[in-house]
């Protein structure tokens, strides 16, 4: 029995010979479907779709940016390997600040005073460590169906913008780029400062996109993608965080024997593979590599969480025959939400927002903080303002922010929307009044 592939669409194609008499394709589906058809009959063979363009998201993370002054270029971030985000060199902590280049990115308004006089706004950094964010992305053939992959890397690259030096960031994609369905998990972006802020991408953005540019082919080897993130995670300094996302059940485990209720093309009664009915993953019409594979991907989870690296579930359209499975995944990634299910499940891609809501849930619990501290007090407390989502809060003790020396805090009710992930733009300005409530 000789296992091979035989097509390289949006759908995985195995050619299973039996015998010189007998030969016949199975084709995946949904990246848990079989379905069967004579060799030689192209009726079925599906075109691959072309990525779609570059969509315009909302602002995603907590950007926490401290000003002092217009117009004034953004100072390299102090403490970070490198200043211009080179692939591969991670911060381990110490003062962040932004550059741009010389181009202002103050919020709307910054800089101008009630009676229509000016004030200063220039950066300053904060004192911070940088979180490692690992992304672990599902690249199966599946993701080609709603424009799922063009849709997740935008919006992870949308992550990477808004948080710019404030994270690290990696990203591995399953199964990897060469022309294999089952093909190891390739790491595109080692981990790797975040670019600041500015009006083109830079170097950590730009890697991401290029290196995720191709469509999406093939299975879902998910258990070996997890085994490899710990492989990179363990050389990186800091707290880290792995982030996976997918659409379909874990496979490609060619040594896996499973009964019919663990054989993905009977779960998703494909034609010819019922629940009921005979197992699809026998040889010699089966694959093995299409029994669900959920004992080794639990392990590789659990042993990232043991290793100080708990694990965020993204269940995109096409994870409902397997909600079970994901719910063990957040589980022993240490990352289950209350009630069910357990990970954070994504209904449609219809557009971005449901994909962008669940990122930034678990970005706040990331990054999120009620406290910042700025690496020296303000010369003059009366010139500090707060911005959420680029619109100014005024100072309350109740519900807004309040200073002591070189900490502010929010407080109350803003405090809860920011650490729930209902607001994630944080900016701390100094060089124009404060504005006070009404």
């Amino acid at each position: 029995m000789k296992w091979v592939k035989v097509g390289n669409a949006g759908i995985r194609h195995f050619r299973y010979v039996a015998a010189p008499t007998l030969s016949a394709t199975f084709f995946r589906v949904n990246d848990s479907a079989l379905a069967f058809r004579p060799l030689g009959d192209r009726s079925a063979r599906p075109r691959r779709k072309g990525s779609s363009t570059r969509s315009l998201l909302s602002s995603f993370a907590a950007l926490l940016v401290v000003f002092a002054g217009c117009g004034s270029p953004r100072p390299a971030p102090s403490g970070s390997a490198s200043s211009g985000g080179a692939s591969g060199s991670v911060s381990s902590g110490g003062p962040l600040g932004f550059r741009d280049g010389g181009i202002s990115t103050k919020p709307p308004g910054c800089g101008q005073k009630a009676d229509g006089s000016f004030c200063d706004c220039v950066d300053v950094p904060l004192f911070a460590e940088p979180p490692n964010m690992y992304f672990v992305l599902d690249r199966s053939g599946s993701m080609a169906q709603e424009d799922k992959w063009s849709k997740v890397r935008v919006v992870v690259a949308q992550i990477f913008r808004s948080l710019g030096p404030r994270a690290n960031f990696g990203v591995s994609v399953f199964p990897g780029l060469e022309a294999n369905s089952c093909t190891p998990a390739r790491e595109v972006v080692p981990l790797s400062p975040g670019d600041p802020p500015g009006s083109t991408d830079g170097p950590t953005t730009t890697k991401l996109l290029t290196t995720t540019s191709t469509a999406p082919e093939g299975g879902t080897p998910t258990a070996q993608a997890l085994r490899a993130a710990l492989d990179a995670l363990r050389k990186a300094k800091g707290k880290s965080f792995v982030i996976l996302a997918t659409d379909g059940g874990p496979n490609c485990n060619a040594a896996a024997v499973c009964n019919v209720d663990q054989c993905m093309p009977n779960i998703d009664n494909v034609p010819g593979c019922s629940p009921s009915g005979a197992s699809c993953c026998d040889p010699p019409n089966g694959a093995r590599e299409s029994c669900l594979d959920a004992g080794p991907t639990l392990s590789a989870v659990t042993a990232l969480k043991n290793a100080g690296f708990p694990v965020y579930v993204i269940g995109l359209p096409g994870t409902a025959a397997y909600a079970s499975l994901l719910d063990q995944v957040a589980l022993s990634g240490g990352t289950a939400l209350a009630g069910s299910p357990k990970y954070y499940a994504v209904a449609s891609t219809a557009d971005n927002t449901a994909l962008l809501k669940a990122l930034k849930q678990i970005a706040a619990k990331i990054v999120a903080t009620c406290e910042f501290k700025l690496t020296s007090e303000p010369s003059q407390a009366n010139l500090v303002n707060v911005y959420l989502d680029e619109v100014v809060l005024p100072k309350d003790q109740v519900n807004g922010w309040t200073i002591n020396g070189a900490t502010v805090t929010l407080v109350g009710q803003t405090c809860a929307k920011v650490l729930s992930g209902e607001v994630l733009d944080v900016r701390i300005i100094t060089g124009c009044p404060t504005t006070e409530p009404r």
